[in-house]
């Protein structure tokens, strides 16, 4: 069992514009990422189940760079998770070769994205609601008009600017499974609240993209613990 307590901040409301984040700055964090303390596994907890998962994150942008990440908001009426933002992701399957090919199947069957991906590289692991060990599988996409068609699961998919998240109002929220507690972001959006693991492996990743990105000691104005430590 997982119990939260939340400090809760202001409502974020993304703004319309989207600047260009370069590519060799995203390639450059994942690269670090390889290079943490753990890099093959954010979360301390052992996750509950033996089964594993892959999520997709794909940024959206064009040759000057990433613009935006891909969200998946769950159905109200969903049997699991109803209403939480999420990556498009899933449970792998006997038929994927690998983690990387589960992503991209629950990428196509929530959100109808197959083409035009080019695969960056995976990040260290978060443990979903101390059950679920789940890889997230970064692609690039440059559609030149992205569409997102959600499955019957879903109530939307979000196109969140990078460059405004970086200082976007995060605040922080505690968790605590099987006695260990865990300081974790949470970011107030219209739509629902950005917590959990999606929150923690996003920001464990913008921290590492800031430090990378010139002038980066102007963004993310609260530090985060992205790097030691995961939940959902």
């Amino acid at each position: 069992m997982v119990r939260s307590s939340v400090r809760p901040t202001e409502v974020w409301h993304p703004p319309a514009e989207a600047p260009a984040l370069p590519w060799a700055a995203v390639e450059a964090s994942l690269r670090a990422a390889n290079r943490l303390s753990s890099p093959h596994k954010l979360s301390p907890w052992a996750p509950t189940s033996q089964r594993r998962a892959a999520v997709a994150v794909v940024l959206w942008g064009d040759a000057q760079g990433a613009r935006r990440v891909i969200l998946a908001q769950r159905g109200h009426g969903a049997p699991h998770h109803a209403g939480e933002l999420a990556f498009p992701g899933g449970m792998a399957e006997p038929g994927d070769r690998d983690l990387r090919a589960t992503a991209r199947r629950e990428l196509h069957e929530e959100l109808g994205l197959s083409a035009g991906l080019w695969e960056l590289g995976c990040f260290p692991d978060g443990v979903a609601k101390g059950r679920t060990r789940f890889t997230p599988v970064f692609f690039r996409w440059e559609a030149h008009e992205p569409c997102l068609r959600p499955g019957p699961e879903l109530e939307c998919g979000l196109m969140l600017p990078l460059g405004p998240l970086l200082q976007a109002p995060w605040g922080t929220e505690t968790h605590v499974h099987h006695d260990l507690a865990l300081e974790a972001p949470r970011l107030e959006l219209p739509e629902a609240p950005l917590w959990g693991a999606t929150a923690f492996v996003l920001r464990a990743w913008l921290d590492l993209l800031a430090e990378c990105l010139p002038g980066y000691g102007t963004l993310l104005p609260c530090a985060s613990s992205a790097a030691t430590s995961s939940t959902s």
